[in-house]
């Protein structure tokens, strides 16, 4: 409930008949739960991969909202919705369209996608191996881009899905009022409760080798 509807904690507790005390124990309890959970399965880019491939994955950044943290500081500034936010990066099977990697819940203003990606994504490719992304990863190292191969922006298209998915959660998609360091926890609670989604019946759309 605190994930999908993120009422006010007096509703919450009122909604299920409990104290407010309770409801903030228990829900925190199994929130962190959800995100510990291992649900994403970076091995399973392979899957369905034509033998040759050296592009299995998708990335994109995307950010959300959160209370400002002090005094307005241009590190946390989103350009996408003119304010305060943490970044995270979302990768997704080619072929299949599962949810195979999560990461950041760092400053937007300090930590444009290319950065991120280097903090930790990159160093999960095998030699070889990229990634597809927009125009906002210059790495050929690492990424290929779209060049404005149709099948290309597709695969691209299915992160505004994905992200949509998410932020049916209203937790991610209104601003963030619990404490900061709270945001990565439910995230992944988030995250991995879509990808469980995904993966039980609401799959994403197809796209061919």
């Amino acid at each position: 409930m605190l994930l999908k509807q993120y009422n006010i904690e007096s509703v919450n507790a009122t909604l299920v008949g409990v104290s407010e005390k309770t409801f903030r124990k228990w829900s925190m309890i199994f929130i962190r739960l959800l995100a510990n959970l291992s649900v994403l399965d970076w091995e399973k880019r392979f899957e369905k991969a034509p033998r040759g491939t050296s592009t299995f994955v998708s990335l994109d950044g995307t950010d959300f909202r959160i209370m400002e943290p002090s005094a307005f500081d241009p590190k946390w500034y989103s350009h996408k919705f003119h304010g305060p936010g943490l970044r995270y990066e979302v990768g997704i099977c080619i072929l299949t369209g599962d949810i195979v990697w999560a990461h950041g819940g760092l400053p937007c203003g300090e930590w444009p996608d290319l950065r991120l990606a280097r903090d930790a994504f990159i160093h999960r490719l095998n030699p070889g191996e990229k990634a597809l992304a927009d125009k906002g990863y210059q790495d050929q190292h690492y990424f290929e881009n779209p060049e404005g191969d149709q099948r290309k922006k597709r695969i691209l298209a299915r992160h505004e899905t994905v992200n949509g998915r998410i932020k049916q959660f209203c937790c991610m998609k209104d601003r963030f009022r619990h404490a900061l360091f709270l945001h990565p926890c439910f995230f992944h609670a988030v995250i991995n409760l879509t990808q469980l989604m995904i993966a039980n019946g609401e799959s994403m759309y197809a796209i061919d080798p």
